[in-house]
């Protein structure tokens, strides 16, 4: 998936009229009557504790929420995948993905550059053959390996392992759109960008660069128990202290817990999330770190973190997720949404 301007018909529509005439209705389901494969519960990786390194002192940090707002843009991109039909027992994916940058503009949210959408067909050449790959291939319709990388003995049988490694390269495609569109930002862009998910992927947001990002989920807290314990406890517009996270493969990441809400009922997650920055050079030597380097980096988690907290209204109800929701992503959200039409 190269080319960010599909067919016009590559839609759903136009994908079903391909599939029905090269295999007729009995290849075919009964497409959009259930929950995309992003609703249905593929996996869960298990909660977990991992090591960080600190990079300030212990202890929580009170911030205060500017007059101004600091973020000048948010970017988002979305998913959406349905099993339309079988052949061979092999599940037949259609999926959209999307990704936009939503700038304020006179204190409304507008299009930064152009959304990029993508629409594709993901299936197992493997499983299906070759005679209805090259058919596939001929209607179209953009057509996605799914088990490229896999001899023909290895391919999976189960046509559910088979729709999890679909939708594993539908989330790479998703977050490839992101990644060129947050390297745009960063090349023509001075003012602060709101990345919606982690960044240690993406090279082109280094130390220089005016993005963000913030994870809103957490199946990995990072620290000693100590530390998790104490990042549990934060209260409201409360900041623990920022820590090195060494992602490899991917390259590490200067990040901190923001209680953006008060926890109901003791929920130590409510409200909790978790902000991403390029570290600065001057913290990567964790011998040579001075009190001036801290001290600056100290500051810029303080602008950062008052910046989010400055974007906690309106909510973004009614939407469960509203509690780390900030709303510029929801409304970002809502128009890949509306974009895809899946």
């Amino acid at each position: 998936m190269t080319d960010e301007r599909p067919p016009d018909d590559a839609s759903l529509r136009g994908a079903l009229r391909s599939l029905r005439a090269l295999f007729g209705d009995e290849a075919l389901v009964a497409a959009g009557t259930g929950p995309s494969l992003e609703r249905i519960a593929m996996r869960s990786d298990p909660p977990s504790v991992a090591t960080s390194v600190p990079l300030e002192a212990p202890g929580a940090r009170q911030v205060a929420v500017p007059a101004e707002p600091l973020v000048a843009a948010f970017l988002d991109g979305v998913q959406r995948s349905r099993v339309v039909g079988y052949l061979a027992g092999s599940p037949l994916v259609y999926a959209s993905v999307a990704a936009a940058v939503r700038q304020r503009v006179a204190r409304r949210l507008d299009s930064w550059g152009e959304p990029r959408v993508r629409r594709a067909l993901f299936v197992s050449r493997g499983k299906l053959g070759e005679a209805a790959w090259s058919r596939l291939a001929a209607c179209g319709v953009p057509v996605v390996d799914i088990t490229a990388d896999v001899s023909d003995d290895a391919i999976p049988v189960h046509p559910f392992a088979l729709r999890a490694r679909a939708l594993d390269l539908v989330a790479l495609e998703r977050e490839g759109l992101e990644r060129r569109l947050a390297a745009e930002w960063c090349r023509r862009e001075s003012r602060w960008l709101w990345i919606d998910g982690g960044i240690s992927g993406n090279l082109a947001v280094d130390e220089r660069a005016t993005a963000f990002g913030v994870v809103k989920s957490h199946t990995t807290l990072y620290g000693s128990a100590e530390q998790v314990e104490a990042v549990l406890s934060l209260k409201e517009g409360e900041r623990s202290p920022s820590f090195l996270v060494g992602h490899r493969p991917r390259r590490a990441v200067a990040s901190w817990y923001l209680r953006l809400r008060t926890a109901p009922g003791g929920d130590p997650l409510h409200g909790l999330v978790r902000v991403e920055i390029s570290p600065p050079a001057d913290m990567l030597d964790l011998d040579g770190i001075t009190d001036d380097a801290r001290a600056r980096l100290t500051a810029h988690c303080d602008r950062l973190s008052a910046g989010i907290l400055a974007e906690r209204a309106p909510l973004s109800l009614p939407d469960p997720r509203w509690d780390t929701l900030t709303y510029g992503i929801h409304a970002c959200e809502m128009y890949l949404d509306a974009l895809v039409g899946l």
